[in-house]
């Protein structure tokens, strides 16, 4: 996928300025907003006049002014992504990649669809199991197999990879003479320790768990 540089600052720069608050205009600097820097901002909660220039980007298939853009305002250096649909702490929803071009004073704001990659794979860190052996099998929701992990020995506690890829993904856990359980869990920017657990309900059968780490969740952008 070609991909255009993302232009976070143009006429403004890229830092927050001092004495700028969400959605009041400041004097000094003519910011109307301060910027966020999430990986990933949720389109339901823009500004709605930066809402309106990307509804303009995808119903005419970019937005183009010789002003400033009031996404470069929102949108810090750490933006990757905007996302529609789905709540922020889902991977629910679809990812498009902001493209932002400057040319002779006229500024193009144009969104491109994509599937966010992570720095790295994330693992699903299994606790405890209360019997063996345990059969662990990461799939897409389409049914692909990811991953298949045998647990032999009730110390072993192994990280299972999941995935680099923000998404939503299902366990497939068997436990001999127990049957087995399916868990379906998600992927996503703030995704850092996914910790599994395998809890016996009685004799002959049991749940899984899969608990991110919340003290992960960000803050809200400084305009919500």
């Amino acid at each position: 996928m070609n991909r255009r540089t993302l232009l976070t600052s143009i006429s403004v720069g890229a830092a927050t300025v001092a004495g700028c608050t969400g959605g009041v205009e400041n004097d000094e600097t003519g910011r109307k907003y301060e910027e966020c820097n999430l990986p990933a901002l949720q389109y339901g909660t823009l500004p709605e006049d930066v809402r309106a220039e990307v509804d303009t980007a995808f119903n005419e298939g970019q937005y183009e002014t010789d002003g400033e853009l009031l996404w470069q305002q929102v949108a810090g250096p750490g933006v990757e992504f905007l996302k529609k649909g789905g709540p922020w702490y889902t991977p629910d929803g679809t990812y498009y990649t902001p493209q932002v071009d400057s040319d002779n004073g006229v500024h193009t704001l144009q969104f491109e669809e994509t599937t966010p990659q992570l720095d790295s794979t994330k693992y699903l860190h299994v606790e405890d199991v209360p019997e063996v052996p345990v059969n662990i099998t990461i799939k897409y929701t389409d049914g692909t197999v990811l991953e298949d992990h045998t647990i032999e020995e009730k110390d072993d506690y192994p990280e299972v990879p999941v995935s680099n890829k923000v998404g939503t993904y299902l366990v497939e856990v068997t436990v001999k003479d127990w049957g087995t359980v399916t868990e379906e869990f998600g992927i996503d920017h703030f995704t850092q320790e996914l910790n599994f657990g395998i809890h016996r309900e009685s004799e002959s059968s049991f749940s899984v768990s899969i608990q991110d780490n919340p003290a992960t969740y960000p803050d809200s952008c400084p305009w919500e």
